[in-house]
């Protein structure tokens, strides 16, 4: 066949491809696609909000003691005086829930001034202590909303008047980031605001927002506010930079102290950035972002009228772009030399890079800047050398892309047959894999913040990659910890075996680094057996929770290498399973599972 027809054909059979991709966002698409939309969020400068300041708790109060009840009471006592607009508290006040001064303190403190309360959703955990604050919402709207059977609740003696009820959960995407914030969550058949929106609600004075579907989607009304959504009901997080963060936070003990003082007439959210209170969130901008900042930045771009959002037919106007690119360059390759061929091919790259970034600095709406250039770009330099070579590079380019979310294994076998990823609750053997540092709470009080976050970023890397390198897969990062499945989300043979391999390179390859990171040794738990395995999101937000009893023991096992002495602590389960030459313990009571025959690694 000449070359040109066969550019032609291939050009817009690849472009054809590539869009159908588009249209379907498979994982590596859409994490792609994510990172696209990371920086293009970043392209103008986020609104700003004089009226909206963080309150940061520390780990210690005014006196130098551990942040307590009480301390909170006090703080709130004291910003109640601003006489702010409205106080929001990232933290859920459940649990001691018994009649206490200090309880009594809060109770009061927060009835001077109008206070929102926080909620996390639970599939364990039981229904709302008060009715939620008010919102509106038909019928068809309230099915995207992310639901769960119950909630973790602050105490209902905490709730007056001038108190109500929001979400605090903020569910993570395939990569655990925060990348979209719920406007509202459904818990039992209530549905429930979220913070931010709470927040904007009672700081416009509107009585209740409204989510509807309207002709070009999902859209929230708010007095004069319309703010579209997508088809998640989400609200897309813009993070701000470290500057930004710092200029609109004050620390609470200084408040307490009389050193700091709140601005009348603010809208105050309180929260913790400390790593221990476990209020850190992977995002865009890096695995430490305080939740707190992310409510902070929702609820200003939601006063802005400035939210960041992505249509729910953009996929379908990116594949549709990316068709007719295709077919410019099948009709105009076979008549042009090769030097105009990627002139033309370079030419529609950029229409449609640019007219994202149009669209987007025109009124915030989210199309994939990069993707669908890039495979315009691709498909024309490829389809003029070969097809074959062109078929090879496209195929590993894919396997390496999604490579970098799933272990090699579970991208093998999703490519072939998708259907294979169950969302829905599902009951199978897994090992599960529990790993923490030691000495990392001095490291906190010690070190630098920016040097901490840096030496954590090298650390997560280092261990991330190994779990993904023997097929297991992280389900979340806390605080200093990893904790990760391995034969989930699919099969994979000789689970155990592949999970003490991975134990055995991190221990060996976070050694090397305790000298350049300044952390103490690696600690790892590991136990196999039957696990319950389920996704409270939707089927666009892959985010795997295990329950079961070898989960729970998996991270009492790593706790006790801290009395035990080796590194790796492993399981009855797993040893059983296991056929790697493994170094016996002996028999060590474990709470909750009685006296038990633990081992360890058979090099010690």
């Amino acid at each position: 066949m000449p070359r040109h027809p066969l550019a032609a054909i291939v050009v817009l059979a690849l472009c054809l491809i590539a869009a159908a991709l588009l249209w379907w966002r498979p994982p590596a698409i859409a994490g792609w696609q994510d990172r696209a939309l990371d920086m293009l969020v970043r392209l103008d400068a986020p609104p700003e909000n004089q009226a909206v300041s963080v309150i940061d708790i520390p780990r210690t109060d005014d006196t130098g003691v551990a942040w307590s009840r009480a301390a909170s009471a006090r703080l709130a006592a004291r910003l109640a005086e601003s006489q702010p607009q409205v106080i929001g508290w990232d933290v859920v006040f459940a649990g001691n829930c018994e009649a206490s001064a200090e309880n009594f303190a809060l109770a009061a403190s927060f009835s001077r001034a109008p206070n929102v309360l926080g909620v996390l959703l639970s599939v364990s955990g039981t229904s709302l202590p008060g009715a939620p604050a008010a919102m509106g919402m038909t019928q068809d709207a309230a099915t995207h909303l992310w639901a769960a059977p119950g909630a973790e609740s602050p105490c209902a003696g905490f709730l007056s008047d001038s108190v109500t009820l929001t979400s605090l959960s903020l569910p993570g995407d395939a990569e655990a980031r925060v990348r979209l914030g719920p406007v509202a969550v459904r818990i039992g058949d209530s549905a429930v605001p979220s913070l931010p929106l709470e927040l904007a609600r009672r700081a416009l004075g509107v009585s209740a927002p409204v989510i509807a579907r309207t002709e070009d989607g999902l859209r929230l009304m708010m007095g004069a506010l319309s703010v579209p959504l997508d088809d998640l009901a989400s609200l897309r997080l813009r993070p701000r930079d470290a500057a930004e963060r710092a200029a609109r936070t004050l620390d609470a003990a200084a408040i307490l102290s009389g050193e700091a003082i709140v601005a009348e007439g603010q809208i105050l959210i309180v929260g913790s950035s400390v790593p221990q209170r476990g209020g850190l969130r992977p995002t865009s901008a890096g695995p430490l972002y305080p939740s707190v900042q992310i409510a902070a930045d929702l609820t200003t771009d939601l006063l802005a009228d400035a939210v960041p959002w992505r249509p729910g037919n953009a996929a379908v106007i990116e594949a549709g772009a990316l068709t007719l690119a295709g077919g410019i360059l099948a009709l105009a390759l076979p008549g042009l030399a090769p030097l105009w061929g990627a002139a033309l091919t370079l030419g529609l790259g950029a229409v449609l890079s640019g007219g994202a970034v149009a669209a987007y600095l025109l009124d915030g709406r989210l199309y994939d800047p990069m993707l669908p250039a890039l495979a315009v770009v691709a498909a024309a330099t490829v389809a003029l050398i070969a097809q074959a070579a062109l078929t090879a590079r496209a195929e590993r380019a894919l396997r390496q892309r999604m490579g970098q979310i799933l272990p090699p294994v579970v991208v093998s076998r999703l490519a072939e047959r998708p259907n294979l990823l169950r969302l829905s609750g599902e009951r199978r053997e897994i090992t599960a894999f529990f790993t923490d540092l030691e000495g990392f709470t001095a490291a906190t009080r010690s070190r630098d913040p920016e040097e901490l976050i840096a030496a954590l970023d090298r650390y997560f890397d280092t261990v991330c990659a190994v779990i993904l390198r023997h097929g297991g897969m992280v389900d979340k990062i806390v605080g200093d910890a990893v904790h990760a499945l391995f034969n989930a989300p699919l099969d994979q043979p000789g689970h155990v075996d592949h999970a003490l391999e991975a134990a055995q390179e991190i221990i060996r390859e976070t050694d090397s680094l305790r000298e350049v990171l300044q952390f103490g040794r690696t600690r790892i738990g590991i136990e196999s057996g039957e696990a319950v395995l389920g996704d409270v999101g939707t089927a666009s937000r892959i985010d795997y929770t295990a329950h079961g009893a070898c989960v729970n023991l998996a991270a009492r096992l790593e706790q006790a290498g801290k009395t035990l002495g080796p590194a790796v602590v492993i399981g009855p389960g797993a040893a059983a399973l296991s056929r790697a030459s493994l170094r016996p313990l002996g028999r060590h009571e474990m709470r909750g599972f009685g006296p038990l025959d633990l081992f360890t690694l058979g090099d010690g």
